[in-house]
């Protein structure tokens, strides 16, 4: 299928080219990319691929679907995690790496369902527990049983002084000095393999094969296991044979077997147990990789020598006596407890006087009574104004120490308590005596009007089933003042334009409050006509608009400021006008007259005639309709209202001469205004500027200065409000006003 090949002179260098392309593309198909636009090769050599790299193709592209799939990379990976852990058993980085994950999803476990670590931990940790609190309760009973052998014995006496000296308890000296054990043997044996790693003998100990006791004990010990239900992790830790005791400490790697002769006490499981934790956390890897060589191990004999040397001799036996030490013994406690009976009885005696003094006491309220703890206890109930109870423990010899008291406060309804409230409450003057009669508290003297209207509010709120407070027999010191004050508040009563709403006296003030018209008479000028000091009294008048006829009558006149031609009077429920007045002030007065409040009296003006107008009153009606024109923002008049002025001054002048002619008082009043456009400050400042521009032109011109009056309204009383330019225009001007009054 394959031509031969020419010589060298003949090679196709191009087909060579293109065929290690095509082998490159199948090894890295990743060069496919960058090799695209090599030219394609013969079919054959594609055939020819095929044959010699198909399988490899075929294994490359399976190996890159698994990768690149989670699904089966996760499956391939968890068939080789078995094997890839229990060959990395003995590589100690394993651990490493994984102790943080393991402790972060420990921790996870345990804060999701913390039950789940304690159901795991359970089996452990309750036969650990049920083991320790066994011992423990043995070592009690055994301490307590010594104890009460020897308690009262001259040995026992000379124990109690040892260990007074030496500092630890009596127990432990009793039984350091009864107890007799030996430790004969101990044992170091593989937990896992039950062979020996260490053994010591005691040197009067009989020697046995240690091997035979290692393997025999192990045997003895997997019989326990296999045989009982539920013991796989337990096993015996105590056996007895005659006077020997097997006493076995488990361990995580190695147990500690002790042989013991005698009676040992429950404690030297603890001093047992604290040399195996000792061996292991000394000699930890060693004993995990002991394979029956204890070469590594022999250190440890030294720890299990200790434990050999454990022991405790029998005590020399005395001879049996009369206790004679006993009898002084027995006769001192019974001097002691009758001393202390006597004492007991003596301080009933004294509790029992203290509380009937404390029944006796008003105010107080004895609930219960009684003896805790060595110390006397007592409780009730106890008014504020009562006698201390823990002033009168000194009374009856009680150490205030000894006495736990708890006195709920209440309010005592007895003469006494109540008198002594009363005291407190009242700070009566030292001319008031307050005693008790019978079922009621009375008072004796005199007292300022202040302090009988404070005790009289008292006795008012006392509770019910209190005595009463007589206060008939206390003599009012203040009773001119009070006559005084009671004249001074008819006084105001009967004043128009004056409501009194409130008067009284309260903690030695008077009090008066009401409705005051400000044209109605001044209360504070009455106080001092009454001769009351000022000082006394605390007032407080709101304002209002009274409609009595003379406080109408005032108002009319503080308003209108009638010409002297023109008198006010009262008649019946009016108020008449009389005389003659000029037609403005009368427009005025006809004004005030429909604007007086319903409830009013009427204001009749029929009797006030109208000064004759006129020439005088066209002279007027001509002035008021001249208007002097500006232009914006000038303070002077515009261009072209010269001859206007001039006209306007001679009117003036005209005025001012037929005024005194007409019998009236002339008055013209120059108000300036601006338009609507700056700040309300700048066009009132403006408009009054051209005020004062046009009476300054119409003084040149003779115009009398004290005929005119000026002022400036701004661009508050626009002409024309509409504001176009036109209507901007109208508002920049300088008006007149002609006031006339009756010359008196």
């Amino acid at each position: 299928m394959l031509r031969a090949p020419p010589g060298d002179d003949g090679i196709d260098r191009k087909a060579l080219a293109g065929l290690f392309l095509d082998i490159a593309r199948s090894v890295r198909p990743d060069l496919a990319t960058g090799l695209a636009g090599a030219p394609a090769t013969d079919i054959r050599l594609e055939q020819l691929r095929t044959l010699l790299m198909g399988h490899e193709i075929a294994v490359l592209a399976r190996l890159s679907g698994i990768l690149e799939d989670p699904e089966q990379l996760a499956a391939a990976v968890g068939r080789i995690l078995p094997s890839a852990f229990a060959r990395a058993q003995g590589d100690a980085r394993l651990g490493q790496v994984l102790a943080p994950s393991l402790e972060k999803a420990t921790q996870t476990s345990v804060r999701n369902d913390p039950h789940t670590l304690l159901n795991i931990l359970y089996p452990l940790i309750v036969p650990a527990i049920r083991k320790s609190i066994g011992e423990t309760i043995d070592k009690t009973f055994q301490s307590l049983n010594e104890s009460l052998k020897y308690s009262l014995t001259l040995r026992g006496l000379a124990w109690r002084w040892e260990a007074w000296r030496t500092g630890v308890s009596f127990a432990e000296v009793v039984l350091r000095h009864t107890l007799v054990y030996q430790v004969e043997h101990v044992f170091l044996i593989h937990r896992h393999t039950g062979l020996l790693i260490s053994h010591v003998a005691a040197e009067n100990a009989a020697t046995q094969d240690p091997q035979l006791v290692s393997s025999m004990l192990t045997a003895i010990q997997d019989f326990v296991r296999d045989s009982f239900s539920g013991a796989e992790n337990q096993g015996v830790d105590t056996m007895r044979l005659g006077e020997l005791t097997v006493w076995s400490e488990p361990g995580p790697i190695a147990t500690l077997v002790a042989v013991i002769r005698g009676k040992p006490p429950e404690d030297l499981h603890e001093t047992l147990g604290n040399a195996l934790a000792r061996i292991h956390a000394e000699r930890h890897q060693a004993l995990e990789d002991f394979d029956g060589d204890n070469a590594d191990l022999a250190d440890v004999e030294a720890e299990l020598t200790e434990c050999v040397a454990l022991r405790q001799q029998r005590p020399q036996r005395q001879p049996f006596g009369f206790p004679w030490l006993a009898l002084p013994i027995a006769v001192a406690v019974l001097l002691a407890v009758s001393a202390w009976g006597v004492r007991r009885w003596q301080e009933d005696r004294r509790w029992d006087d203290y509380i009937a003094q404390l029944r006796a006491q008003p105010g107080i309220v004895v609930t219960s009574t009684g003896r805790r703890d060595g110390k006397f206890m007592v409780t009730g109930l106890r008014d504020p104004l009562a006698i201390d109870p823990r002033q009168a423990l000194g009374a009856v010899e009680i150490n205030p120490a000894d006495v736990v008291a708890s006195w709920a406060p209440y309010q005592a309804l007895d003469p006494v308590s109540v008198l002594r409230r009363l005291q407190a409450s009242l700070d009566p003057p030292s001319s008031v005596a307050l005693s008790i009669e019978g079922d009621r508290i009375k008072a004796d003297g005199s007292a300022p009007a202040a302090w009988l209207e404070r005790a009289r509010a008292a006795g008012r709120v006392l509770p019910t089933g209190a005595p009463t407070l007589d206060l008939t027999a206390v003599r009012n010191l203040d009773a001119p003042a009070d006559r005084r004050w009671d004249e001074y508040v008819a006084r105001l009563r009967a004043q128009p334009g004056i409501v009194v709403t409130e008067a009284e006296q309260r903690d030695g003030k008077f009090l008066i409050a009401g409705l005051r018209d400000p044209l109605a008479l001044d209360p504070q000028q009455a106080l001092t006509e009454a001769a009351i000091d000022p000082a006394h009294v605390s007032a407080h008048w709101a304002p209002y608009q009274a409609l009595d006829p003379q406080i109408v009558l005032r108002r009319l006149q503080a308003t209108l400021t009638p010409p002297p031609s023109v008198r006010f009077a009262v008649a019946g429920d009016r108020i008449v006008a009389q005389g003659s007045a000029p037609s403005l002030w009368l427009e005025r007065a006809h004004l005030a007259a429909r604007s007086l409040p319903s409830g009013a009296p009427v204001f009749d003006l029929s009797a006030v005639r109208t000064l004759s107008d006129g020439a005088i009153g066209r002279l007027r009606d001509q002035i008021q309709a001249r208007t002097i024109r500006f232009n914006h923002n000038d303070p002077l008049p515009a261009p072209g209202q010269g001859a206007l002025i001039d006209a306007l001054a001679g009117e003036l002048k005209a005025l001012e001469t037929l005024a005194p002619i007409q019998h009236v008082v002339a008055r013209v009043m120059l108000t300036g205004h601006s338009d609507s456009v700056g700040s309300g400050t700048f066009n009132l400042s403006l408009s009054l500027a051209r005020a004062e521009a046009v009476r300054a032109l119409l003084r040149k011109r003779g115009v009398d200065p004290d005929l005119l009056a000026v002022r400036g309204a701004g661009n508050l009383e626009p002409v024309d409000p509409t504001g176009t330019e036109a209507a901007r225009a109208a508002n920049r001007h300088v008006s007149f006003t002609v006031g006339l009054e009756e010359r008196p």
